[in-house]
C-alpha cells in the first residue's frame, strides 16, 4: 500500500513538474509578444497577481518592475487600481466568459490624473494566467466630448440662422406683396395722366409721367424678383409637370425678346432641329429661365451683337445653349454668378440696371428640375450659357 501511495505521489510531483516547466515556457513566451506591443500589458496570476508587464505599462503608468511584478492587481502604485469596476471585471466577469472586449473603465492617477481605459483580457492556460492589454482612449474620449459640444454648439447656430433666414424670407414675401398692389395702381394712374384721361398734358408733362412710368416699371420688376425668390427660398415653389415642346418654347421666347433685342441693334437667331424635342418640366418656370438668360445675354453685348440659341438632346439629357459674343465673364467670377444679390463688375454693369436674383432664382429652378446650368466665357468674346435637364423614364 505504501508503495501505491508513494508511486502516485512520484507521478504527482512529475506532473506538477512537467506543468511548471510548460508554464514557464510559456510565460517566456507571452513575454517575448508583449514586449512587441506597443499599448501598455500585462500578466496575471488567475489569482490576479503581476507576473509580468511590459515596457509599454511601465512607461505609461510610471512605475518600476520592482514595484509591479509579484503585487495584486488591485495593489499597484497608491491602490488606484483598486475599484469596485475593475474587480467586477476581473472577478466575475472575465471567470465566466474567460474573456474581455473592449470594456471601458476610468481611474485616477496621483501622477496622471483621471484617465479613461479600454480593457481587453483573456484567459490562457487552462484559466491559470490571464492576458490584460490596457488602452489609454482618455484623449479620444475628451476629443469626441469636444466635437460632439461642437456639433451640438454648430446644430443650435444653424438652427437659429434657419430661423434667422425663414423670417427674412417671410419678411420679403410679405413686405412684396404689399408693396406690389400700390406700384400697380400707381402705374394704372400715370398711364391713365399719360393718355389724357384727366385731361390734356402737355410735351414736357408727359415726359415727366414717362420718367414715371419707367421707375414705376423698374419698382414692379424688383418686387416681382423679391417676390420670385422668396418663394423658392421658402420651399413653397411647387413644379407642375407635364411634357412640352422644348423647341416651340424657344421660338416663343425668341420672338417674344426678338423687338427687344433690335431696340438694342442687336440680332438673335435660333436654327429649330428636324425633329420636335420633347422635355418634361414646368413649362412655365423653364420658360423664364430661358427668357431671363436671353435677356442677360442681350444686356451684356454692345451694340451689333449676335446671340444664338441651339438644342441639343441624347439618351441622357437635353441641352439648350445660349451664345453671345458680349462683354464676357472672368473665370474668377463664374462662381459668382448664381449667388442671392450678386452682380459682376464689367464694362456694362453701370448702364444695366438689375437686382442680382435673377441667376439665383434660374439656378433654384433647374435645381427643382434635377439640372444644371453650366457656363464659358472668354473676356470680350462673349459667354455661353448651357442648360440641361435629365430625360425622364416616360419621355
Amino acid at each position: 500500500m505504501k508503495d501505491i501511495m508513494k508511486r502516485d505521489n512520484l507521478k504527482a510531483l512529475a506532473y506538477q513538474d512537467k506543468r511548471i516547466t510548460s508554464l514557464k515556457k510559456q510565460l517566456i513566451f507571452y513575454k517575448e509578444i508583449t514586449e512587441t506591443v506597443r499599448e501598455p500589458f500585462i500578466i496575471l496570476s488567475k489569482d490576479l497577481f503581476v507576473v509580468s508587464a511590459n515596457r509599454a505599462f511601465y512607461k505609461k503608468f510610471k512605475v518600476t518592475k520592482s514595484e509591479t511584478e509579484g503585487r495584486r492587481m488591485y495593489e499597484l502604485g497608491e491602490n488606484q487600481w483598486d475599484s469596485p469596476e475593475l474587480r467586477e471585471l476581473l472577478e466575475h466577469i472575465l471567470p465566466k466568459k474567460r474573456m474581455l472586449k473592449d470594456h471601458e473603465i476610468t481611474l485616477d492617477f496621483p501622477l496622471l490624473g483621471r484617465k479613461t481605459m479600454l480593457l481587453n483580457a483573456r484567459q490562457v492556460d487552462s484559466m491559470e494566467l490571464i492576458l490584460l492589454a490596457v488602452e489609454d482612449i482618455t484623449a479620444q474620449k475628451l476629443l469626441k466630448l469636444n466635437s460632439d459640444n461642437i456639433t451640438i454648439n454648430l446644430i443650435k447656430q444653424r438652427d437659429q440662422l434657419q430661423k434667422l433666414n425663414d423670417a427674412k424670407d417671410e419678411f420679403i414675401l410679405l413686405a412684396s406683396h404689399q408693396l406690389r398692389t400700390p406700384a400697380t395702381v400707381v402705374k394704372q394712374y400715370v398711364g391713365m395722366l399719360t393718355q389724357g384721361y384727366a385731361g390734356e398734358v402737355t410735351e414736357e408733362q408727359v415726359k415727366m409721367l414717362d420718367l414715371a412710368y419707367k421707375s414705376n416699371e423698374r419698382q414692379l420688376e424688383i418686387i416681382e424678383d423679391l417676390i420670385r425668390v422668396a418663394k423658392v427660398d421658402a420651399g413653397v415653389v411647387y413644379l407642375r409637370m407635364s411634357s412640352y415642346d422644348i423647341g416651340e418654347q424657344i421660338e416663343s421666347a425668341v420672338e417674344q425678346q426678338s423687338e427687344l433685342f433690335k431696340s438694342r441693334g442687336q440680332t438673335i437667331t435660333y436654327s429649330p432641329p428636324e425633329d420636335r424635342v420633347y422635355v418634361i418640366g414646368d413649362s412655365r418656370l423653364m420658360l423664364m429661365v430661358i427668357e431671363n438668360i436671353l435677356d442677360n445675354a442681350g444686356k451684356y453685348s454692345k451694340v451689333g451683337s449676335h446671340v444664338v440659341v441651339n438644342i441639343e438632346q441624347n439618351s441622357i439629357y437635353t441641352a439648350v445653349s445660349i451664345q453671345d459674343n458680349g462683354v464676357g465673364i472672368r473665370k474668377a467670377d463664374i462662381k459668382k454668378l448664381f449667388g442671392k444679390f450678386s452682380r459682376i463688375n464689367n464694362p456694362l454693369t453701370a448702364s444695366v440696371k438689375g437686382t442680382g436674383l435673377g441667376l439665383y432664382w434660374a439656378k433654384k429652378i433647374l435645381d427643382l428640375h434635377d439640372g444644371t446650368i453650366e457656363v464659358t466665357s472668354v473676356i470680350n468674346k462673349g459667354s455661353t450659357f448651357t442648360i440641361k435637364t435629365p430625360l425622364k423614364e416616360n419621355e
